[in-house]
């Protein structure tokens, strides 16, 4: 039997997410969009379907977020209960967070660094109807060298030879992407965030080995040697792409040559700055902030409006950004991906359209799912998320939605909560 919906909404994005369509219906059939049509022109309202009054709401797609660790806390103890927990609490959480993710409205989710043992297990849960959750995309355990950034959830590889077979053993396990930690980061004592964890010569025997299996591959860089090595490695998108000096007593290292190549080769980057804006807040108000900066970055603290400036200097060149809480990470809970079009407005001076666009459409096509999810038009995936305000004139009016649906399945409506 077929399963028809109409949901009607004050507002409506338009096909290319850039403004609204006013009193507009969204028509689905078996989990397909067939048509968004005005409410007074509705053509397919017959008594077959299922008709959804959600009133003076602002109706999106689902957000999409390209960075999460569904696993991880997000508290300012991330990193001792990643270490700590076992696998049975770590999926729990897990399975906990992706439907709290869901059901604030991010109905696509690519994970970047969750255990294996964890993060196919919760998706295989998800997909056969058990538990609600996202759609999602997985890296299983990232990889990195020993000792080296994530190890305690990652897969150690050092040489060129171990990295192939840790590529071949992820995309095996039913990985939909490779994430590799070409430096070591802020999460990670043994690991140095200002100095690169591989070579040009490996990170290209990595692009070459996912390429291969027609698996994209991502890399985690903080320092200036290690974002131009990926640069030059060809990798396909940039976590963080921040630019600290290898000398801890200097702050940035900027080469705007290498940002040139960036946007020419078409290397996407998720700035991850939505989850610095909810760790800030947090502390403003009294809550025990985020954990000290790594003893590499401590010796020499770049204020956040340095790394800001860079970030805008790399859209000046051309760069695309995603939208990536890095979720897990400190405050960046998995029920806030909205941050990261707050942060995009309120930190980079972004337009509320734009930011909008990017948290659905642009991520979408940074995933390569563009034509399946991140508009609402005849022949997508009935992706849909409803928030009460207008995000286009307040963007924080974009946070936890009323009404969410993911491939024509009504998991929340009207604030009630289905699933």
């Amino acid at each position: 039997m077929t399963n028809k919906s109409i949901f009607k909404a004050k507002r409506v994005a338009n096909p290319e997410v850039s403004g609204w369509l006013e009193d507009h219906a969204v028509v689905v059939e078996d989990g397909v969009i067939t048509a968004v049509e005005p409410i007074g022109k509705l053509s397919s309202a017959d008594e077959s379907y299922e008709v959804h009054d959600i009133g003076d709401v602002s109706l999106l797609p689902g957000l999409v977020d390209a960075h999460s660790h569904m696993h991880c806390s997000a508290t300012h103890d991330a990193q001792a209960l990643a270490m700590s927990e076992n696998d049975q609490q770590l999926t729990i959480r897990a399975t906990n967070n992706m439907r709290k993710a869901v059901l604030a409205g991010t109905t696509t989710i690519r994970d970047l660094g969750s255990k294996n043992e964890v993060a196919f297990a919760v998706r295989q849960m998800i997909n056969d109807g058990h538990v609600p959750g996202p759609r999602l995309l997985l890296a299983g355990t990232p990889i990195t060298i020993t000792a080296g950034h994530c190890w305690f959830f990652g897969t150690e590889a050092d040489t060129e030879d171990q990295v192939r077979t840790a590529i071949r053993t992820q995309v095996k396990l039913g990985a939909n992407v490779i994430k590799m930690m070409a430096t070591g980061g802020m999460f990670t004592p043994t690991a140095n965030p200002r100095t690169p964890q591989y070579s040009v010569a490996v990170l290209k025997a990595a692009v070459e080995e996912a390429h291969r299996m027609n698996v994209p591959i991502v890399s985690h860089t903080l320092s200036a040697q290690g974002t131009r090595n990926v640069v030059e490695a060809g990798v396909d998108q940039l976590i963080h792409a921040r630019w600290y000096d290898s000398d801890p007593n200097k702050g940035l290292d900027y080469t705007a040559e290498t940002v040139k190549q960036m946007a020419d080769q078409g290397q996407w980057v998720d700035p991850t700055i939505g989850h610095h804006l909810l760790g800030v807040e947090a502390k403003q108000r009294g809550e025990v902030g985020p954990a000290d900066p790594h003893w590499a970055v401590s010796y020499k603290v770049v204020p956040e409006g340095e790394h800001l400036d860079r970030l805008n200097d790399m859209t000046d060149a051309g760069v695309r950004f995603t939208t990536g809480l890095d979720m897990g990470m400190a405050y960046g809970t998995h029920d806030r991906s909205a941050a990261n079009a707050w942060a995009l407005v309120e930190l980079l001076g972004w337009t509320n359209w734009k930011a909008i666009n990017a948290s659905t459409t642009g991520t979408a096509e940074a995933l390569g799912l563009v034509k399946q999810i991140g508009s609402l038009q005849a022949g997508m995936s009935a992706d849909l998320a409803a928030f009460a305000g207008d995000p286009a004139k307040n963007i924080r009016d974009m946070d936890q939605a009323s009404t969410v649906v993911l491939s024509g399945r009504l998991m929340k409506l009207n604030d009630t909560v289905l699933v």
